[in-house]
Formats: structure tokens, sequence, C-alpha cells
């Protein structure tokens, strides 16, 4: 809220700073046509149009330079006050993911030292939670030192020979059992190789599918992978709500996030898919979203073999 008001206080001085710099570039260029003219009026009409004309010529180009720097300093300043404010929005956010699963953690960690009376299927439900807490955080992390290695330029690929089908489904069913999550639909196509890294491969899937699931709702999600033209296609849809179209872009900001960090209901710290994009980029492949049917989205990645 401080960073809010802060930010158009800024406005308001930049364009009361403008207003008076216009308001004084026409107050002079008036006062210096007017003495000119007065000058020359009675010793040569023709002298006095001709300084006329060129104070006009001088003011004009004057003038365009003056609107030239106006602009670009309310851009400058506009990209500024966006980016404190996803800047505070994001570290609203990654408190909150980073208390959440240390809170459920500690939780039945405690549970488990205190209560020796549980039977196997409390241990187990508990053991569980800790895991899917625990995979949860680990995702997080990982996904903030990505994204200040992609930031910082020092992501490498380390290409090798991947079986893209078999670590597909792997991470597909990993995720279903963390996330609690069983309908997750698969229409995999075996057999797909790709020389790509292994790493980033697995970041792009786990996030487009963690993406789906956060806001599919309680509808299932599909993930498929298929090959035309020496490229692996992956398809992960959800059918939730959906991505207007003038937001299909700007979801892949950095930081980005539809709702504000105070009020949200989503969980999420807005680089799951600025990573996504960066590494499809990195690979050379691409990335865009379609709307699903009935409702919900598409976000279809297109990788070289």
């Amino acid at each position: 809220m401080q960073s809010t008001k802060a930010g158009k206080r800024v406005s308001i001085l930049f364009y009361l700073l403008t207003i008076y710099i216009l308001l004084q570039f026409f107050w002079w260029a008036y006062l210096l046509i007017k003495l000119n003219i007065e000058h020359y009026a009675s010793a040569d009409p023709g002298l006095g149009n001709l300084k006329v004309w060129m104070i006009i010529g001088e003011g004009s180009v004057f003038f365009i330079f003056l609107l030239a720097g106006i602009f670009i300093t309310q851009r400058t300043i506009n990209k500024e006050i966006k980016l404190v404010r996803q800047q505070r929005n994001f570290l609203l956010s990654i408190t909150h993911e980073l208390k959440t699963p240390l809170a459920a953690i500690q939780l039945c960690m405690d549970t488990l030292a205190k209560r020796e009376n549980l039977d196997v299927e409390q241990r187990n439900l508990l053991q569980n939670n800790v895991r899917e807490n625990t995979e949860r955080l680990s995702l997080l992390i990982e996904n903030v030192l990505l994204a200040t290695r992609i930031e910082n330029g020092k992501d490498t690929l380390d290409k090798s020979e991947i079986n893209l089908s078999e670590l597909t489904k792997k991470l597909v069913s990993r995720i279903a059992q963390t996330s609690g999550k069983s309908e997750i639909n698969t229409a995999i196509d075996s057999g797909i190789i790709g020389y790509t890294d292994m790493h980033n491969y697995e970041s792009i899937v786990i996030n487009l599918i963690e993406n789906a699931l956060k806001y599919g709702g309680d509808q299932a999600i599909e993930v498929k992978l298929s090959t035309q033209n020496s490229k692996a296609t992956l398809v992960v849809s959800d059918y939730g709500m959906g991505i207007p179209n003038e937001l299909k872009n700007r979801v892949f900001d950095k930081f980005y996030r539809a709702e504000n960090e105070e009020t949200r209901t989503q969980k999420g710290t807005g680089l799951g898919l600025y990573i996504v994009k960066e590494l499809v980029s990195m690979t050379g492949g691409k990335i865009h979203i379609e709307d699903n049917s009935p409702t919900g989205s598409k976000f279809i990645v297109e990788l070289p073999l």
C-alpha cells in the first residue's frame, strides 16, 4: 500500500513539473517572438519576420526534444514503479510460500514426536504430508535460484540424449503423488528421444503442471507429448477459468501475478511461467497459450529434438 502511494506521489510530482516546464517554454517563446517583432517592426519588417521564423524553427526542434525527454522519463518512472510493486509482491509471496510448508512440516513432526500411539495409517498420512511439503519447498527454492541464474546469464545448457517420454511419465507420476491430485490424464507417445538439458526440461514440465494444478480447480488436467517435424510438442491443459487474451503474454513476465498479493487466493511467486519461457527460449523452442474447450488454458511447448 505504501509503495502504491509513493508511486502516485512521484507521478503527480512529475506531471506538475512537466506542466510547469511546458508553460515556461511557451511563455519564453511568446516573449521572444514579441520582442523581435517590436524591435524590427520599425527598422526592417522583412528581417523581423525572418527572425520570427528562425525562433519558431529553433523552438520547434527544442520542443520536440523536450517532448521526447518527457516521454522517455515518464516511461522510465512507470517502469521503475511497476518493478518496485512487483518486487514487493514477490517478497510478500515468497514469505508466505516459505512459511506455509515449514509450518506444516513442523506440525507433522511435532505430532509424530508427541503421539506415540498413532496407528500405521495415521503415521503414513503425516509422513506423506511432510514429503509433499518438502517437495513444495524444494521446488520453490529451486525456482528462485534458477530465476536468479537466468537473470544473471549463468544458466548454461548441459545437453545429452534423453528419453523424453519416460522422463515425462516419471515427473507426472511424482507430481500426482506429492500433490494428491490423481486425475492427471496423460497421452504420451513412446520412444521420444531428445538431445536437450535434462534439468531444464524437468523444470519446464514441473512448472507447467504445477501451474495447471493451481488454476485448474477440482477438474482433471491433461499432459500430452508427441512429435512432429523433428520437434517434441508438450501440451499441458487445464479446465479452470482460463486466461484473457490481453494477459496471455503478460503471464510470462517475471513476478507477474493476476491477483493483488494481499488478497490473492492462489499460491505462487510469479516465477514459474517466467522460468518456463526463458528455458524454452534457451533450448531454441517456442511456447504459446491457447484457450481450452470448454474452459481453461492450453500451454503448448515446441522443442527441437
